[in-house]
């Protein structure tokens, strides 16, 4: 009987001891190390581009119209065609009769200008001599018909003459007395010279004499059409021989000078962007090719329909530039100098919308719930969850549970590209 307890003693230790093993196996199993890439989260300065698409425009352009009907005489231009300076004449517009107004509007100015000389020069020597003449010979005429009349006046008393005599020569005296003392105030007159009254009258007929010459000058002025600025032709829509009207298009010309790339911001950023700011431009035209650009100008408001707010940048380096050319542009947004950065594949969305990444402590992943900051190309601002040197795990982090058993392996060579490290 006590041989019989033995066996059956011995029997179920075997059994304890072979149960023992396979669930120290199932727990060694278990636990096996899962293998993960990790990067250690650097702290750097992070720029935060905002990339928007535009076009080139040339911020001035001018539409030259026909402010006179008539025919064109002058527009040898085509598409294309430089025009070198302010002022160059661009169209003329053959009007006749505008230039005989001038003509004679300028004789007329001519009239009353030398009116006004003649005036203000006086009367010449020749004229006061002469005037000084007629008066002597008028006072001896008014004394000859005063003494006629007295000796009349005698003999008509004695009788010897009739009566009607006397008045006759009373008459001839008066007339003579007038004109003489008429000839002294033009003799007087002459030598004063003229008044100030005639002369501002001479003067306000000189006035109005050149504003009519002015009014036909700007008529004529307006047949003839030039360039408010240098620039090129983009457009011609008249040649010679075509009859123009008012307010017809002529020609179009353009200051290549003033070609700006012009894009809109999202509203979301608008409030930040400053005038200055540096720009990236690529251009279609210009493949594999980038250019330096800056801000000039901010519009002072959002467009309702696209939500954007426009951009005008000048492009710094020489480039020739074409009105129209797409435009892709990158704008330096916001800059975090010390950010703690990871790369963007280090971060795990869960069902519930947060985001968490997974530090590496002593051989175990650790999720961290994370705040993101700026994103610039594949890294990422992590404002708190993350401090610098932690090693995060960028490959193998789906799926992953907090506090698994982690082995490290050697990061791939793209995600130390995105982190700033060359070594394999």
């Amino acid at each position: 009987m006590k041989v019989t307890i033995r066996v059956l003693m011995v029997a179920i230790a075997i059994g304890l001891v072979g149960c023992s093993s396979d669930k120290d196996k199932k727990q060694s199993k278990s636990k096996k190390a899962r293998h993960v890439q990790a990067v250690a989260a650097k702290k750097e300065q992070l720029v935060e581009l905002l990339e928007t698409t535009g076009s080139v425009v040339a911020v001035n352009t001018v539409m030259i119209q026909a402010t006179v009907e008539g025919p064109i005489s002058f527009c040898p231009w085509r598409e294309g065609d430089s025009i070198e300076q302010v002022g160059q004449k661009l169209a003329e517009i053959d009007r006749p009769l505008y230039r005989q107004e001038v003509l004679a509007a300028k004789a007329a100015l001519a009239v009353t200008v030398a009116k006004l000389a003649d005036l203000k020069v006086g009367a010449r020597p020749e004229e006061i001599t002469q005037a000084k003449e007629s008066v002597r010979q008028l006072e001896d005429c008014t004394r000859f018909a005063k003494a006629d009349w007295d000796r009349i006046k005698s003999l008509v008393k004695s009788g010897s003459l009739p009566g009607e005599t006397v008045e006759k020569a009373r008459v001839s005296h008066i007339k003579c007395q007038t004109q003489f003392i008429a000839a002294k105030e033009q003799l007087a007159m002459l030598e004063a010279g003229p008044t100030e009254t005639e002369i501002a009258v001479q003067q306000a007929a000189v006035d109005e004499a050149e504003a009519k010459r002015a009014i036909a000058q700007a008529k004529l002025d307006e047949c003839v059409l030039t360039a408010p600025f240098a620039g090129v032709i983009t457009q011609v829509f008249v040649h010679p021989g075509d009859l123009a009207t008012p307010r017809a298009p002529l020609l179009k010309l353009m200051d290549p000078t003033s070609l700006v790339v012009r894009a809109g911001l999202p509203e979301s950023c608008s409030a930040n962007i400053r005038k200055g700011t540096k720009v990236v431009v690529r251009l279609d035209a210009y493949p594999n090719k980038t250019f330096d650009a800056k801000i000039e100008r901010i519009y002072p408001r959002l467009e309702l329909d696209s939500r954007t707010r426009i951009i005008e940048a000048k492009i710094i380096e020489p480039v020739h530039l074409i009105p129209g050319l797409f435009a892709r542009i990158s704008v330096q947004g916001r800059v975090a100098d010390d950010a703690i950065v990871i790369p963007d594949v280090a971060i795990v969305t869960t069902p519930r919308g947060d985001k968490v990444i997974y530090v590496v402590n002593e051989g175990k992943a650790n999720m961290r719930k994370v705040t993101i900051g700026l994103e610039q190309g594949q890294r990422v601002q992590i404002i708190n969850g993350v401090q610098a040197g932690d090693m995060v795990v960028v490959a193998g982090n789906l799926n992953l549970k907090d506090g698994v058993p982690v082995r490290l392996d050697k990061a791939t060579s793209g995600i130390q590209k995105v982190m700033g490290d060359d070594q394999p």
